[in-house]
């Protein structure tokens, strides 16, 4: 009986994803385009791009008292994807408003929808660590994720090519309100998934110190996740305005480049996952955090389209390397009851360097001397190389149950294939494939 919600449960998460990755892709490649529609300047890009993310870092702090408060991941997750949907409606009703008030409005509808998509990471990833075995985890979410991202690239190409036919602000619009609808279909998957009554998977209140003496792992870790996010997000409000602006790219053109990497990251993602389970997730992330410093080196070399799609795949290797080793290291060093807790940590960690880096590189590009944007891509680069040291220098294999085989980069590099359905492993097959089927850093 409970296998059987269990499959059921697995069959409704990967809806959920399509209608997410139709969401997405509707919205989060078309913020900024939507905000320069309004008549945003620089700054206020800056401001649209920070201010989200730190709302949402401080919203975590409070996330695992409202599961606990509310007694279940479910309930929690489903209250902040109804939430969210409504953001996205009040995002597309901004184009009633005069435009003095549009853009601020336009600013606190994504203040709320980012807020709202980050409170829900952490309780579904309670559930989903109880549908999914140990050594299947990486597998079964890059399958997902790789799934997720295909719907996310065709839903990112039909919103560019609206935009192509039907340039403005009313475009826009129907775009976002498309985007709640997805989200309220998510709303109704979710309803559908099980949670134990038992509620053993529950936050712990009595759990003291996030940061156990046991987890030695845990500090330098989320010490090179906020490096890195603040790094990445220097510049990452400004890809945008670089490629609409400076370039004079359409929005098809717009559209390839910043979803280029994205489809790789999720097509890779299966992959990933499956090298994060043979070898564990501390070797992932490491060839990760060497390969993303070189992406915004790559960027500054040359403005050509072909050259930046190229950019642009290969950054979809690396973040794809990036989100399956983390999400991996924290399956690993968080037991049931830290799920939650970890998750949130890792949330707020990387949301709280969003806001930093994007606030940093709005001062930094308004002082900034002409070809600010190459300037912030070298600032960039350089933080980059100095995140990645804590992790580097800090985290053993050993800290993880990790798995020492050899042929690990054999294997990233694609020249030894690797068992993505171990005989000796519980068999997902059936459960996955019962649905056809979770985002620009640069």
């Amino acid at each position: 009986m409970v296998r059987n919600k269990v499959r059921r449960s697995v069959t409704a998460s990967l809806k959920d994803g399509l209608a997410w990755a139709g969401m997405s892709g509707f919205v989060e490649p078309y913020v900024v385009p939507f905000a320069l529609a309004l008549g945003a300047s620089n700054p206020a890009i800056g401001f649209l791009r920070s201010a989200p993310p730190l709302a949402a870092s401080v919203a975590q702090l409070f996330n695992e008292r409202m599961v606990r408060r509310l007694g279940s991941c479910r309930r929690a997750v489903r209250l902040d994807v109804l939430v969210q949907a409504v953001s996205l409606f009040a995002a597309a009703g901004v184009v009633f408003l005069p435009p003095s008030l549009a853009f601020l409005c336009l600013a606190a509808a994504m203040i709320v929808y980012t807020t709202a998509g980050n409170l829900a990471g952490p309780p579904w990833a309670t559930l989903m660590g109880e549908y999914i075995p140990p050594r299947r985890r990486g597998t079964f979410f890059g399958f997902r994720n790789q799934t997720v991202g295909l719907t996310f690239f065709a839903a990112s190409l039909a919103a560019a090519r609206v935009l192509n036919f039907y340039p403005g602000l009313w475009a826009f619009s129907g775009l976002f309100a498309a985007a709640g609808v997805f989200r309220l279909l998510s709303f109704s998957y979710i309803g559908e998934m099980y949670e134990p009554a038992s509620g053993f998977h529950l936050p712990d209140s009595d759990l003291e110190a996030p940061a156990a003496p046991g987890d030695p792992a845990l500090r330098p870790f989320l010490a090179s996740i906020f490096a890195v996010m603040f790094s990445a997000f220097l510049v990452a409000p400004y890809f945008s305005v670089y490629l609409l602006k400076d370039l004079g790219y359409g929005y098809l053109r717009y559209m390839v480049i910043m979803t280029a990497g994205q489809l790789v990251t999720y097509l890779l993602m299966r992959r990933w996952g499956a090298i994060a389970d043979a070898y564990g997730s501390v070797r992932v992330l490491r060839l990760a955090f060497l390969g993303i410093p070189l992406i915004p080196l790559l960027w500054a070399l040359a403005p050509s389209f072909a050259w930046l799609v190229c950019v642009e795949l290969f950054s979809g290797v690396v973040w794809a390397a990036y989100g399956m080793g983390t999400n991996n290291f924290i399956y690993e060093l968080a037991g049931a009851h830290n799920r939650t807790r970890y998750n949130a940590m890792f949330g707020f960690t990387a949301c709280l360097g969003q806001f930093a880096g994007a606030l940093a590189g709005g001062l930094l590009y308004s002082y900034l001397p002409g070809g600010a944007f190459i300037t912030l891509l070298f600032v960039s680069a350089a933080l980059r190389c100095a995140s990645i040291i804590p992790f580097l220098r800090r985290v053993e294999e050993k800290d993880l149950p990790g798995k020492a085989r050899p042929g690990f980069l054999m294997a990233a590099i694609g020249f030894r294939s690797i068992d993505i359905y171990p005989a000796s492993a519980p068999d997902l097959r059936h459960s996955a494939a019962q649905a056809p089927g979770p985002e620009k850093k640069g």
